[in-house]
């Protein structure tokens, strides 16, 4: 993967934070007869969502992974990377990151390989008229992202029944109708989360892995996944 040329940021003073585990141990929830390559997909994934992070030009993306092939992956995407503490789980390792941050910080998951540029850079811009909001999933009780402003004290609480979470820590929820950007609500746990997010349109990266790992039987009928964040 080449990474993409200089130009100048759209949010010269934004942050953006994505975190992923060890790739062997990443969306255990994929393996899956049908699926032959999870740990391929998972990366192709990340690096969609990547991808469509860097198009929005940030000032910086951070990715935090404890596996040196990811590290080094995002290394040649042209983002900078930081090794994971042990023990802390999504949440530390998402603090972490964003440490030393020079201005505003937005919280990405990294599971979204349907996720178009204009979806998240419409997100961020809405985000920038509060100190901290958040975009949820699908279900409206998880989250895929959380944009805190400069200087603001509130950390990520992704997991389980994180939208709740965040919202009761004074972040404004964006679109609570849930009438736009269902590219960024779209995070892939499961086969029939893929297939979702393939009616959507998937990234090229997904895409490529995901014809030659899945059949078509097995991404037919999408189906309701269950509630709260995607595991990363």
């Amino acid at each position: 993967m080449v990474p993409m040329a200089p130009s100048s940021p759209a949010f010269p003073d934004l942050t953006v934070v994505l975190a992923l585990k060890q790739l062997r141990d990443a969306k255990s929830r994929l393996t899956h007869p049908a699926v032959t390559h999870r740990q391929a997909l998972v990366l192709a994934m990340f690096t969609d969502t990547v991808l469509a992070a860097q198009a929005v030009r940030p000032g910086r993306i951070v990715v935090v992974s404890p596996d040196p092939a990811v590290r080094e992956h995002a290394r040649a995407l042209g983002v900078q990377t930081v090794d994971e503490p042990a023990g802390g789980g999504l949440n530390a390792a998402l603090v972490h990151g964003a440490a030393g941050a020079p201005g505003a910080v937005a919280f990405l998951q990294a599971d979204l390989p349907a996720l178009r540029a204009g979806s998240l850079q419409q997100a961020l811009t809405a985000a920038g008229d509060h100190p901290a909001a958040f975009v949820a999933d699908r279900e409206g009780s998880g989250t895929t992202l959380l944009v805190r402003a400069h200087r603001t004290a509130l950390h990520p609480s992704f997991g389980p029944g994180s939208a709740q979470a965040h919202r009761r820590a004074g972040a404004v929820e964006l679109d609570p109708a849930h009438r736009r950007w269902p590219d960024l609500r779209r995070d892939a746990d499961t086969v029939e989360d893929l297939a979702a997010c393939a009616a959507l349109g998937l990234g090229s990266c997904s895409q490529q892995v995901l014809s030659s790992s899945v059949s078509p039987s097995s991404t037919r009928r999408p189906a309701r996944a269950s509630s709260g964040d995607r595991e990363q």
